[in-house]
């Protein structure tokens, strides 16, 4: 049953990338003991900076040692990020959505960015019908 809900979302992820559709459809499943999967109460509230710093590398966020919360990025992965993250518990693996980039050929995680982050070139999964 599980692996028929994995499969399911998988297939839904690879067709659709659609952050607020996920969320939605995220919502819907429940655990073993027939509770919401994830909560909507957001008590949680995570501020980070991110401040761009073009000797890191590309795709890496570096923790700045004297403020907490406050990393530096190159500035083309700052503009590759997604803005709209949200985290769906302790890991991002469930979202997983692997691409490899046609341009530079690094493999990238469709979740967290909306373009390239070593190349810029914009990100064109395939589309399966």
């Amino acid at each position: 049953m599980m692996k028929d809900k994995d499969a399911e979302i998988r297939k839904f992820l690879q067709e659709k990338f659609d952050p607020q559709s996920q969320y939605e459809k995220l919502k819907t499943y429940k655990n073993a003991a027939n509770q919401p999967l994830f909560h909507e109460d957001f008590h949680e509230q995570y501020k980070v900076n991110i401040l761009p710093d073009p000797s890191v590398a590309p795709a890496k966020f570096i923790p700045d040692p004297l403020r907490p919360n406050v990393f530096k990025a190159h500035p083309v992965t700052i503009r590759a990020m997604r803005k709209d993250l949200f985290m769906g518990g302790a890991g991002f693996e469930d979202l997983e959505v692997l691409y490899v980039c046609a341009s530079c050929k690094h493999q990238i995680d469709l979740q967290f960015w909306q373009l390239c982050p070593y190349c810029e070139a914009p990100i064109k999964p395939e589309r399966k019908e």
